[in-house]
Order: C-alpha cells, then structure tokens, then sequence
C-alpha cells in the first residue's frame, strides 16, 4: 500500500534511493535486450600447398537407384515421375568421401515436378529433396538407417528414421549448401551444417557416434523434382567465410570408391535358383555382402525401398505373406499394380550395373526363366545361373547356426523382457499398496492424538489429571524405511543351441519364400537352368551336376506326398459316383420304411383280430342262457369259430420267418430282402448310418484323387490334408472329435474294414474303386455293428461309440424318413405327435445333439397299451423291451 505524502516527505534519502531501485528494475524488465545470433565460429579456409584431388567428383551408376536418370554433363539430376515409382526416393552418393578436413558440397532445386494428388497418408510428402553425407554401401536413401545423416527441404534434420527440426525450408531456386567440419582444430569438429542461398540455416549440428571416424561421402536423396550438384570448386552461393568445396579437397583428406569395368565389356545378371525354404534369401544376403555392386531385383527390395521412402503400408512392412512376392498392401491402387516392378525391369537393362535378379519361383520353372532372361537381350551382359541346391557349404552352415541362435536369443530376451516387466508392474502395485496401508495407519495415529489432547484439556479445565495412556507400540513407531533394494541388472539368459539345432543348414522362418497356393502349383514343375536356355555359364554353388538333379528330384518326389494341390477339383468321374452313391441310400431307406410300415400293419391287424375275438367271446358268454333250444344254430357258430381259428393259424404258419441273428452277413445275395422281406440293415441306428456314409465317403475319396491327380507319383491322401480334400469333395467338414477321437488315423481305424493308412502315412482304399453295386458298404456296416454290440456285451467300454450331433447330423440325409405309422392313435413315425401318443423322439435327444447309448437286443413284452409292441435295435443293452403308447402302438426308437 503506497505511503501518504506527509510521510513520503519525512523519510530520509536513503529510504527515497530504496524506494526507488525496484522502479529501475521493472523499466528494464519491460524493455529486453534482443539477443545477439550466436557468434559464427567459422573461419575462412587457409591456403593448403598440399596435392589436391585430381579426379573429377561425381555420381557412379551402381551407387545411385534405378529410378535416377542424370544429365551427361553439369551433375543435373532428375527421377521417374510415371506410375506408383514416383512415390519413390531417388537417391545418389558421390564417388568421393571425406575423412578429414572441412568442406561442403551445394544442391540447386531447378524444379519440384507437379504430382497428382497425394494427400493419402500411404503417399507422404509430394516433393521432398533430402541433403547430407552416407557412408560408403549404405542406404541410398537418406534419412533410412544409421550411417547417414541430412537435412530436408522441409526445415529438419534427419538421421536413423528421427526427424528434429532444424534448418530452414527451401523452394524452387534454392541453394541448399551442407557443410562438413571434420577438423580437429576446429570448434565445431565433428559436426554439420545446412546453408541456405549462403546464410546459416541451422547451428552446427552434431554428427552421431555412428559417423564418427568413418569416410562420409556427399549424398542427395529426393522426388518428384531437379536438382544440379555442385562439388566445386567455385560455389553457387559464397558462404560469409571461405570453405574449400570437395572437389578442391586435399587429396590425403578423401578416399575415393571405385567400380571397375568388366574386362570384357560385359555386365553379369545372376539368376540364384534355390529351393523354396532352403537358404534362399540367406545366401543373397552373403553374396551382397561380399559384392557391393551388385543390385539386387527383387520384390523383397522394391518393399524395402518403399519403406525407406515412407510409404505407408498395411500391417507394416515386416509383415509380408511370403519372401519371393508378397503382397503390397498399400491401400493405393498404382503401388499395388506391379507398375513399380515393370519400371525396375524397364529401366534396369538400360544401366551399365551388375545385377542380380532374385525370383525365386520364376527362376525354378524353364518358361519363366526365359521371360527373365529376354529382359536382358543385350550383348552387354553377361547372364549367369547360380545354382544353390543340394547340401550347403561348411561356411554357409555356420552362417546358418550364426542365424539361428540370433534368431533363438531374440526370443529368449524378448520373453525375458517380457517377464521383467511382469515382476516390474506388481511390484508397482505393492509398493502403492503398502503407502495406502502407511496413509491410513498414519491418519488413524493422528485421530487418536486428537482423542488424547481433547480428552487432557476437557480434564484440566475440570482440575482433574488424566493418567498417561500407555501409547501402543506401534509396528511403524519411528518407522524405519526399508531402503530400497538395489534391483540387481540381470542380464537376459545366454541362448544355446541343442544337438537337433546344430544339425540344421537352413535357418526356419514363420514367413515362407512362397504361398502355400503358389507353392502347390508350381513345385512340380521346378527344373534346373540349362545353357539351352540362353545362360551363358551355369555355376553351381553347392551340389554339383548328376546329384543335383537327383537332388530336386527327390525333394520334388517328397513334397507330391506331403504337399496338397490347392487348385484340386473333384472330377466327373468322383460326381457320378457320388450321385450312384446318394440314389443306392435312398432306395435303401425307402425299402426300410416299407418293411418298417409293414410290421406296423401287421402289429395293428393281429391286435385287431384279437380284439375282436374277445368282444365276440364276450358277447357269447353273455348269450350262453339264451336260445338253447336252436342247437342247429348253436353248431353254426361253433363251426365258424373253429374255421375262423383255423384261418388264424394258418395266417400264422403263412407268415415267414427267419433267424437274423444267424444270418451269414456276406453270404447275402439281396441286402433289400434277406428273407421274409427283411432288409440287411433293419437294425441300423443313426451311428450306423454315420458310419455306412464315412465308409463310402473315405473310400471313393482314395480312389477320387488318384484319378483326378493322374500322377503315378503321388501315392494318395496324406493324412495331413485329409480334412482339406474331405472338405474339396464332399463340401463338409471332417474332424476327429465329431467322431470321438483324437486324430485322422483314429477316424480311418473306425472303418479300417473298407480304409487303411499305409506306413507313409497316406490314406488307402481296400475295396475296387469301380463297383456294380455297393451292396458291400452296409454288409461291412452291418458286420461292424454285431461285433460291437458283442464287445459292448462283454463289457469292452472301448467299442462304445462317441459319435457328436455334428457327426450325427451331418449324416441325416442317409437315416430313413420317419413319416410312416398308423393314424389308430398308437405309435406313429411323425415327429408331430397324434392320437394316444406315438410320438418319435430319439432317446437321448437333447437340445444341441443326440447323446449316444449303448446297444443290444430287447424283449417283446410288457408294451404299453393294449396289444401294444416296442421295436428295439440289435445292441440295445440293459432294458427287456419298451412301452409303446397308445393302443396298439408301435415305436422305433434311435438309441
């Protein structure tokens, strides 16, 4: 609050001096000095005697990308603009690096080219010119990898994939100049500068651990523009101090690189054919390694320049569906065209470069290899087949095991981390805990001190004295925090390889050189290169002449067995067979529902009859003190009565009958009437039914693929695929639990009177494929079903069947109908129930499947209703007959 003026008056001169220093100190705090740019520590350049570079600096074909075309003279440069490549990051390293010294090199934007729309995130930037130094073999796109470093056109600095701003934007006409310092006298050794038409952009930035102490060469990476390089001597645009430009270098300060030209004129393409999955892109890698100035062809490397340039991709980038041609996935119709692919084969021929065109499919089959080598018609190259098959090299073992251990240890660190981070995330949660519990302990400690002082103060303001409580000793009373344990770095487990592991040549990966689609349809036709072909020279790196043919032969032999034909189409042959099959089942069901109908009929005119005869007899009784006197008439019905039973009788000696339980199963001439009009399979349930249909189904499906196939060398259905051509065929599906079981072996061996697994593992077919009848099926199914009821009857729980809803369902087209029965009101077949019951229900039947009971033969007798009868099953066990309800009735149940 300010002071009154009176006393403003009386106050001293030191107190005024006082008063009045913060005044001066708010004046200057509203006016603040600007500050000074920083002091450039750059000096001009001195005069150096010593020899300077003599050859000329410039851009070497095999270190620039196929999509760069550059200017016969004045270091113009310029990319493709047409089609999905010009997405793509043109790239260019200089012939000439810098170890030591301080030099810079200048980049012009002559022009930033019009593109279509790229707003799309998988596009990026449109036009982007990136300026720096690389190491020699690096990425020559900048910004990608560790060992390069530059600055965009955007205003950022980039290195190893991280973006930092600092420089300046730039445009058309800009002069973009990158400075080097490598001095060791300097203040600024060891770092690097961007200027901008001649004025600092940026404050030396610099270099990364790294670049230091290694050779770094210009570089320029853009797209979609022009640009001119100059390396000197005299520059585009003079810096505020002198700096020697890298063609002015001192010749002991640069190392130059080097890329001979054949001696006899000729370029090599090498075409590697390998085995799908047996060291392919491994050995490309070795062979890169030692030959720098190779390019590789491929669509392993076109994603990889993709990704370098930022193209976004779906999933990302290391998820691809196979090595030799993966899918795109670039949510961007002309990167997904293979219109990227034909510019790199367009242009390629064109370059003076060695190349090396990896397609592993397309150099294993003659006429694709063929198109690969029409490419590359001119007399300028040289084309050579590198054949990698057969037993690798001791060398290229141990570079295996290298990769397979690598491979081992990275999944072991990661779960490893993973476990870390568990132990990391309780601990977390029981540290919180315990300062929950310290927080409410210590809030109860100071409710109770409040208690006391009330309580000790309401006592002397009475005059009394509180006796002293005893305070509880408390298990933090001056708690002595535990200090932390030290967590101890624990280094991941050091991974080792296991005897099968060292065994191995090639190194397993989750992702496969080819689709398992692309790969059933080719690997039959896999060959090796010969010189008829066109090559040149035919080198083979591993397994030499004779035996590598033998080698690809057997391995071809080995995959016809383990290996499934994706393209497989039922033929018509399999159709007609399957149409014979389905119309057989069905004259068998209809026969099964006659006899069926006709037992029912019987059961009801025997009760009838009965009943009748005992109304009659009734009637009779009641008559008996009637009429005595007409003994004519009395001897009348007497002798109706005695013609009628004799009729009776005869009916019954008329009706035929048979032993089925004696019958001789294959000894049966007719299923559809093994006596007495009685069909083979009267006493088939729906698990008979099921397995009568996958008896048929697996034998025709043996004999169906060899014919389909017509490949003497493919032996039969691996038991691997045999759901796949179950499915192919039959369009449903098959699986082992449906039946019970744990596996397709266990699937045949229910049915292995008609199919058989052979040692090989492949699916076989005891039965002729081509058969007049198929009266064999439900004499087999019948058979099978005897012997295991007489299994279940001596307590073999085993033969029991397990049969699913879905096995049983799945089968219902070969049950009989169930729509026959009387309308008297007693035991119909209709699952809608009528009169006095009847109603058809499977026993067991509840919501969601069929629930599977035993077998064995039951007793008539004991029938619900009057005259009533109960069919049950052969195997039926544990109960003597049924109650069929309703008058009469007659009941079929599924058990």
């Amino acid at each position: 609050m300010a002071e009154p003026a009176e006393k403003r008056q009386k106050t001293g001169e030191g107190e005024q001096a006082e008063e009045k220093k913060p005044d001066a100190e708010m004046k200057e705090a509203e006016a603040p000095k600007v500050a000074e740019p920083p002091k450039e520590l750059e000096v001009d350049a001195p005069a150096c005697s010593k020899p300077k570079l003599k050859e000329p600096v410039t851009f070497l074909t095999p270190d620039t990308t196929l999509n760069l075309m550059q200017s016969a003279q004045g270091n113009v440069l310029m990319s493709m603009n047409e089609g999905g490549i010009r997405h793509f990051f043109a790239g260019a390293r200089a012939n000439v690096g810098v170890s030591k010294g301080r030099y810079m090199f200048e980049v012009k934007i002559m022009e930033f080219v019009n593109v279509a729309d790229a707003s799309h995130q998988s596009l990026a930037a449109k036009n982007v010119v990136r300026v720096g130094f690389s190491t020699q073999g690096s990425s020559l796109v900048l910004g990608s990898g560790a060992e390069n470093i530059c600055f965009d056109s955007a205003g950022a600095m980039l290195h190893n994939d991280v973006r930092t701003l600092a420089g300046a934007k730039c445009f058309r006409d800009s002069i973009m100049t990158v400075l080097l310092n490598l001095d060791k006298d300097s203040p600024n050794f060891n770092t690097v500068s961007l200027f901008k038409d001649g004025k600092r952009a940026c404050q030396p930035q610099p270099l990364p651990d790294s670049l230091k102490g290694k050779t770094l060469f210009p570089h320029v990476s853009f797209k979609n523009a022009t640009v001119h390089v100059n390396f000197g001597a005299v520059p585009l645009a003079p810096l505020p101090f002198t700096c020697r430009m890298v063609q002015d270098a001192t010749k002991a300060d640069t190392s130059a690189t080097k890329h001979e030209a054949p001696a006899d004129g000729k370029y090599e393409v090498v075409y590697p054919v390998s085995l799908p999955d047996e060291g392919t892109f491994d050995w490309l890698d070795t062979f890169l390694e030692k030959n720098k100035s190779y390019t590789e062809l491929s669509d392993r490397a076109i994603l990889n320049w993709a990704s370098q340039s930022g193209l976004w991709r779906q999933k990302g980038h290391s998820v691809k569906s196979c090595n030799d041609r993966p899918d795109k996935n670039f949510q961007a119709p002309e990167l997904n065209d293979d219109s990227v692919r034909k510019a790199v084969y367009s242009i390629a021929p064109l370059q003076a470069r060695n190349y090396i065109v990896m397609e592993v499919k397309g150099n294993l089959m003659e006429d694709e290899r063929k198109l690969l080598l029409d490419r590359f018609r001119s007399p300028a190259f040289k084309k050579i087949a590198c054949v990698v098959v057969g037993e690798p090299t001791v060398e290229f073992k141990k570079h295996s095991q290298k990769l397979i251990l690598q491979q081992k240890q990275e999944a072991s660190d990661k779960q490893f981390n993973a476990k870390k981070l568990e132990e990391k995330r309780k601990k977390i949660i029981e540290q919180k805990q315990k300062e929950m519990e310290k927080l409410k302990k210590k809030a109860e400690k100071e409710k109770k001190q409040k208690e006391r002082e009330a309580k000790k103060k309401a006592a002397e303001e009475k005059g009394e004295k509180l006796e002293e409580e005893d305070e509880e000793k408390e298990d933090e009373e001056e708690e002595k925090e535990e200090a932390e344990e030290e967590e101890k770095e624990e280094e991941p487990p050091k991974a080792e390889l296991t005897a099968e592991e060292k065994k191995m040549s090639f190194v397993k990966r989750d992702t496969k050189d080819l689709t398992p689609v692309v790969m059933s349809a080719s690997f039959t036709k896999f060959t090796l290169p010969t010189k008829d072909e066109g090559f040149d020279d035919i080198k083979y790196e591993w397994t030499k002449g004779a035996k590598c043919d033998e080698y690809v032969k057997k391995w071809i032999l080995e995959r016809k067995l383990s290996m499934r034909i994706e393209d497989l189409q039922p033929s018509s042959w399999f159709n007609q067979q399957w149409a014979k099959w389905q119309t057989a089942v069905k004259a068998w069901q209809s026969k099964l529902n006659e006899y069926k109908s006709a037992l029912a009929k019987k059961a009801a005119a025997k009760a009838a009859k009965e009943a009748k005869k005992a109304a009659e007899a009734k009637k009779a009784a009641e008559k008996k003190e009637g009429d005595e006197k007409d003994e004519e008439k009395k001897d009348e019905e007497k002798k109706e009565e005695n013609k009628e039973a004799m009729q009776v009788e005869e009916e019954e000696k008329e009706e035929e009958s048979i032993d089925f339980e004696a019958l001789d199963v294959f000894g049966v001439d007719d299923i559809l009437n093994v006596g007495a009009e009685t069909p083979l399979f009267k006493e088939y349930q729906m698990e008979d039914w099921a397995m009568l249909s996958l008896r048929f189904e697996l034998h025709i499906l043996a004999h169906a693929f060899r014919k389909d196939v017509n490949d003497p060398e493919r032996m039969g259905i691996h038991l691997d695929h045999l759901a796949f051509y179950y499915n192919r065929y039959f369009k449903k599906t098959l699986s082992p639990k449906d039946y019970g079981v744990e596996s397709f072996k266990e699937i045949v061996d229910l049915v292995n009177d008609s199919v058989y697994v052979t040692p090989k593992s492949v699916l076989e077919s005891q039965l002729d494929g081509e058969m007049e009848t198929f009266a064999v099926f439900p004499k087999l199914t019948e058979e099978a079903r005897r012997y295991r009821g007489l299994r279940l009857a001596l307590g073999e729980e085993s033969a029991q069947l397990k049969l699913s809803g879905a096995a049983l369902q799945g089968n219902r087209q070969n049950a009989p109908q169930k729509q026959w029965g009387n309308n008297q009101g007693g035991g119909n077949w209709q699952q809608k129930q009528q009169q006095g019951g009847g109603n058809w229900q499977p026993v067991g039947y509840q919501q969601g499947g069929y629930k599977q009971q035993g077998y064995g033969k039951s007793q008539q007798g004991k029938d619900g209703g009057k005259g009533g009868q109960s069919y049950r099953p052969y195997g039926w066990g544990g109960n003597k007959g049924g109650k069929a309800s309703g008058k009469g009735g007659w009941t079929d149940k599924w058990y």
